[in-house]
């Protein structure tokens, strides 16, 4: 008979365990119990974190964080404080780039003629720039159809013309002969005249008398072969069939003013009548901004200070600019950023949306603005008022578009709090809601604070 040991489970009811399973038992727990290895010393505390986000009990609350004097430093976080100033109110309102009066000049054919590139280069095409005196184009003068064939009485005045020159032409030539047979007898006598002074039978008187009557006689000789050949060239070009279009001389015409090709209304080789408009040319150095404004926000703005124009859709980016100082400095416009004067302009108004129009005069030398363009224009209203400013370096902006700062609550201590801008000037930024005058907000550095309270930071 088998007498090993029944594990416990397997025994029956009643029956009791043997001794040998409790020595067994015991033996493997010791076992084990040497096996484990030794405990380790107890590690040195862990290093405190730069820096701590405390999370406030409510979620629509904001955290505060707290940085080490190292972790401060290294940031190199600096301050600025809120302050009450006093400010010049300013409102945007929409404007439109527009041609100054008397800015654009069109250039018109002087006669009929045909169109042709200038000696140099090439007709410049509409959107070119030019400068004033530059050649634009050419222009060949052609006579009209109807002087092609002569009427009755052109006929019969070119016959009597004709008439006249062929006479005219006969004397000539009479005279030229008279005078070349003078020539010839004043010649024959200085000679006589020198040979007889060389045989000493004449005199040196005689010789001077003959060549003095042949000088004469030989510059009578030369003046009526001039007048000879103008009349014989007259009768040539009357009698000559061809056109006076194909002698003509080009005309060169010049661009009147510095400025852009806005229209060129011809092409090379077209034919113009007189007058017909050829191109024209628009002075765009300088630009007028025209701002309609509702008829009840007249007496609010300040039509007498100058405004600052930019384009549409440059949030954030006003410049340091003062309604007394009229000649902002270059340096502090954004790019694109333009200062304009008010100008005086013929007075308009729409009765239909109850607006009346502003006019203001920006340089536009760098073309950045085109005629027709939408812009934003910035206008000083009525007055100077307090209000809460801060550096706009210190404002942070959320994905949703809301401003905010940081704050110092405490000894390396810094909340994050909602502020409401009216507008930036200046590198200041104008808060209609924000913590009060005195306390001290991070400009250096609000951005690693930022990333620190949401996860981001390093």
């Amino acid at each position: 008979m088998d007498r090993r040991p029944f594990p416990a489970r397997f025994l029956p009811t009643g029956s009791r365990v043997p001794p040998q399973l409790y020595a067994v038992t015991g033996t493997c727990l010791l076992l084990l119990i040497g096996c484990q290895p030794p405990s380790k010393p107890a590690t040195k505390a862990a290093a405190a974190p730069p820096a701590k986000v405390e999370k406030l009990a409510q979620e629509t609350e904001i955290a505060r964080i707290t940085l080490s004097p190292k972790a401060e430093q290294r940031l190199g976080i600096t301050l600025t404080s809120f302050a009450m100033q006093q400010v010049q109110r300013r409102r945007t309102f929409g404007g439109e780039a527009t041609i100054p009066g008397g800015r654009t000049i069109i250039v018109s054919a002087p006669v009929a003629g045909a169109i042709g590139p200038p000696a140099q280069g090439q007709i410049p095409l509409p959107g070119e720039s030019i400068q004033a005196g530059q050649a634009v184009l050419s222009l060949v003068p052609l006579l009209t159809p109807e002087r092609d064939v002569p009427t009755p009485a052109e006929r019969v005045q070119m016959a009597n013309a004709r008439a006249t020159l062929l006479s005219a032409l006969t004397v000539a030539k009479g005279d030229v002969a008279r005078s070349q047979a003078e020539v010839d007898a004043a010649k024959i006598a200085l000679n006589r005249a020198e040979q007889l002074l060389a045989d000493q039978a004449g005199t040196a008187r005689a010789v001077d008398d003959a060549r003095g009557q042949w000088n004469i006689v030989t510059s009578s000789l030369t003046a009526a072969k001039e007048r000879e050949e103008q009349l014989d060239a007259l009768l040539t070009e009357l009698d000559s069939p061809a056109g006076e279009a194909a002698k003509a001389t080009p005309l060169t015409l010049h661009s009147p003013q510095s400025g852009v090709i806005r229209n060129l209304a011809v092409s090379r080789g077209q034919t113009v009548n007189a007058g017909a408009p050829l191109f024209e040319v628009l002075d765009t150095r300088t630009i007028w901004i025209r701002v309609p404004l509702y008829v009840d926000l007249l007496t609010e703005v300040d039509t007498t200070a100058a405004a600052l124009v930019k384009p549409l859709g440059q949030r954030g980016r006003r410049a340091a600019f003062s309604a007394a100082t009229e000649d902002a400095a270059a340096a502090t416009l954004p790019p694109q950023t333009t200062a304009a004067q008010p100008i005086t302009a013929p007075p308009t108004a729409d009765p239909l949306s109850g607006t009346a129009d502003l006019y203001y005069e920006a340089d536009n030398a760098s073309l950045h603005l085109r005629p027709g363009q939408r812009v934003g224009v910035e206008i000083p209203l009525q007055g100077a008022g307090e209000a809460l400013v801060v550096s706009a370096k210190a404002i942070l902006y959320d994905i949703y578009g809301g401003a905010w700062v940081y704050i110092k609550s405490g000894e390396h201590a810094y909340q994050r709090e909602r502020v409401l801008i009216r507008y930036t000037a200046g590198g200041l930024a104008v808060l209609d809601q924000g913590p009060a005058p005195g306390v001290e907000a991070v400009v250096d550095g609000a951005a690693e604070l930022y990333g620190a309270e949401f996860g981001a930071g390093k």
